[in-house]
């Protein structure tokens, strides 16, 4: 069996069929193979939740969410120890349905800085099991499941997080948008965005182009400052300006010359280039 499986199939071929039904969909990730098959087991006979893939490679972990959009991730702490707990934002980007919940042994450290990434909660690997379900329903329902030692540690921490690093609850620009605008204001390229959320480059320049036209700006620049405006008009309950939909800042750009434009025509003149298309699936 291959690291990652979805119902007992490689990740690497054909997915089966999303389940259609209203069940809690859970994708377990964790490097531990006896592990991940006790929370199975722990899941698989409970009514109203559905295991519907696992992973043992970090690597995967977006393959899976992007593709099923599950309700609930459980994820242990060595894997964002992997890769970074820039995970944790990074499946909110692709799956803004899809809530993280950590799980460890002994990592506190690791599951403090998930919380503040944006999981809604953590759980050890000493849990009952007949407990499990009962806090993924839970989890599922919009409940935080954060211990109480590490309540006041994450309450400490909370004034240090940067102002770019969320968006309000009902916002203007949709989550992945968001991220792209925090991509954007730390100076990254269309490849590099590209790269880092795991789409193609002409997806993320669609995405900058609804950016765009949604602040009302011509620039990246002034969509990080108009951003940053909106953020807080939306915090505060007021309702921004309408835009002009005639008027879209994008369509009177000279059609076809801008340089996001050229960074396209390149990525598709020399398609290695394109992160998507090396994973073999689109965006």
């Amino acid at each position: 069996m291959s690291a990652a499986t979805v119902n007992g199939h490689s990740a690497s071929r054909e997915y089966p069929e999303i389940p259609s039904d209203e069940r809690i969909r859970v994708v377990i990730a964790d490097n531990d193979g006896l592990a991940r098959s006790m929370m199975q087991t722990a899941l698989r006979d409970e009514r109203g939740i559905a295991v519907i893939g696992s992973t043992g490679s970090a690597l995967e972990v977006l393959e899976l969410v992007r593709y099923y959009q599950p309700t609930v991730l459980i994820v242990d702490t060595a894997l964002l120890r992997d890769c970074g707990v820039r995970l944790v934002s990074n499946v909110r980007a692709v799956s803004a349905v899809t809530r993280v919940l950590t799980i460890a042994v002994d990592d506190d450290q690791t599951a403090l800085a998930a919380l503040l990434a944006g999981a809604v909660g953590h759980v050890g690997k000493d849990i009952n099991p007949a407990k499990l379900a009962e806090l993924v329903t839970r989890t599922a329902a919009g409940e935080a499941i954060v211990p109480r030692r590490l309540v006041m540690p994450l309450l400490e921490r909370m004034p240090e997080l940067p102002d770019g690093e969320w968006r309000p609850l009902h916002s203007r620009l949709t989550t992945r948008e968001w991220e792209i605008v925090a991509l954007i204001a730390e100076g990254a390229s269309t490849q590099d965005i590209a790269e880092r959320l795991v789409l193609s480059v002409t997806t993320v320049y669609s995405h900058v182009k609804s950016v765009l036209r949604k602040l009302g700006v011509h620039s990246r620049r002034d969509a990080v400052l108009a951003a940053d405006r909106l953020r807080r008009q939306e915090a505060m309950g007021e309702k921004p300006p309408q835009l002009n939909p005639s008027r879209s800042p994008v369509s009177e750009v000279t059609h076809g010359n801008t340089w996001e434009q050229r960074e396209i025509r390149a990525a598709n003149r020399y398609p290695s280039r394109n992160v998507a298309g090396r994973a073999g699936y689109g965006a």
